[in-house]
């Protein structure tokens, strides 16, 4: 057993990865009940929560429709080529305590700062062709050839700091950008955010958590062929999309964990044809029990877009979908054998009401995937490795693994473990 252990962990590393926030996928695909290092990107001001820490992800594996197909023939397995993951980052926290007495029991105050590299923040998907984002921004409202080019220079800072009465206060800004230049030709995406939060004791069992950041868009395409005629001619600029969370962990001796309510708010205002609203409304729990964690919740999902039809210029038409529905999710780890060894398995539910129009017509249900290895799909199983509760690894297994046990190297599987992230506390 031990071995065959090792064996995962190893094929783990060599076949990975699509790594980002790798607990949280496993554990139901989102936080909004319970507390994860990679809730500094949600809220700047738990950088002070995970003071002098080291974390990051080798990046993200995606499957290619030719994976198995080497000059036009099929073959069972992967190629037999090196093809790495894309969209690796990595990063730090280094925080300093004004309180170095050891007699005192605390930290605080503390000043945490806190530097990332390369992370795709989710606001990258309105500047990225082939993204839902983008088509929803831009494929239905403009029926144009376009060519935007990938923002590079991602990078995250986060300043922190802690009062000594465990108030902490945060704010993070993130930057991505790029423009290029040809004969006839311009192109240029960028991406700047800035969100602060706090994290306040409001009671002796209970601490509020609020966030608010805004993220400025710019998208600019254009392109003349050779006689000089506009094949694409659009520019956005200043285009924003805000984000407001908030949610209360209240701490519940009977079931060892906290009550959680929780609101979140996201509203995108992109080109000035294009408005995208999502509220979730909801309240979970999360328990600590032996060797072992678990949460559940139930939110309210409202969704809006509304946008100009530009397909034909001169006589646009306002359109419109209205979505309206409910989660329902939950997760656990465990223990297995070894106090090191985890595993988890997490699921999310979504099921939607969609309209469309001022009169909201032609309704109809939908749902989040089934299974399709996306960040929204319905299940998902992982294991994670816990050393000395300082280095941890996590890895998500891909569903197929279970069936294809005893291919694991020469299967037609197209992955093994698709996330891998960890992080180091010192």
């Amino acid at each position: 057993m031990k071995k065959f252990i090792v064996a995962l962990a190893l094929a783990g590393a060599v076949f990975s990865v699509f790594a980002t926030e790798s607990r949280i996928i496993a554990l139901g695909r989102h936080d909004a009940f319970f507390m994860d290092d990679y809730s500094i990107f949600r809220n700047p001001a738990n950088v002070s929560v995970y003071p002098n820490m080291l974390f990051g992800s080798p990046g993200v594996y995606v499957q290619k429709d030719d994976d198995t197909t080497i000059a036009g023939k099929q073959y069972a397995a992967l190629q037999r080529t090196n093809r790495d993951p894309k969209d690796p980052y990595a990063g730090g926290i280094i925080s300093y305590s004004f309180n170095q007495s050891s007699e005192a029991g605390s930290q605080f105050p503390m000043f945490s700062i806190g530097v990332c590299v390369n992370r795709p923040d989710k606001a990258l998907d309105y500047v990225m062709p082939g993204t839902s984002k983008f088509k929803e921004a831009f494929d239905s409202t403009l029926a144009l050839n376009y060519d935007l080019p990938r923002p590079i220079g991602k990078m995250d800072l986060l300043l922190g700091y802690a009062l000594g009465n465990g108030g902490m206060f945060g704010l993070g800004t993130y930057i991505a950008m790029q423009k290029s230049h040809d004969a006839g030709s311009m192109q240029q995406a960028s991406v700047y955010n800035v969100n602060g939060g706090v994290n306040w004791p409001v009671a002796k069992s209970a601490d509020v958590e609020a966030s608010a950041g805004v993220s400025m868009i710019t998208a600019k395409a254009l392109d003349r062929d050779s006689n000089d005629v506009t094949l694409a001619d659009f520019s956005n600029n200043n285009d924003f999309v805000l984000n407001i969370d908030g949610r209360l962990f209240t701490a519940l001796t009977l079931i060892n964990g906290d009550l959680v309510p929780h609101v979140g708010i996201e509203y995108a205002n992109i080109a000035r044809w294009y408005e995208g609203t999502d509220v979730n409304l909801g309240v979970g729990v999360n328990i600590n029990v032996d060797k072992g964690f678990g949460w559940g919740g139930l939110e309210f999902l409202y969704k809006s877009r509304l946008y100009d039809n530009r397909s034909t210029y001169g006589n646009p038409a306002r359109l419109s979908n209205h979505y309206y529905g409910g989660r329902l999710s939950f997760g656990f780890e465990r223990n297995l054998v070894w106090d090191w060894f985890l595993f988890r398995a997490g699921v999310q539910k979504q099921l939607l009401l969609k309209t469309q129009g001022a009169t909201d017509d032609n309704p109809e249900w939908v749902q989040n995937p089934e299974a399709d290895a996306s960040d929204n799909d319905l299940i998902g199983v992982g294991f994670g490795l816990n050393i000395e509760n300082r280095l941890k690894v996590d890895f998500i297994v891909a569903e197929d693994l279970f069936y294809t046990l005893t291919n694991l190297i020469s299967g037609p599987q197209h992955h093994i473990f698709p996330r891998f992230s960890m992080s180091y506390s010192f």
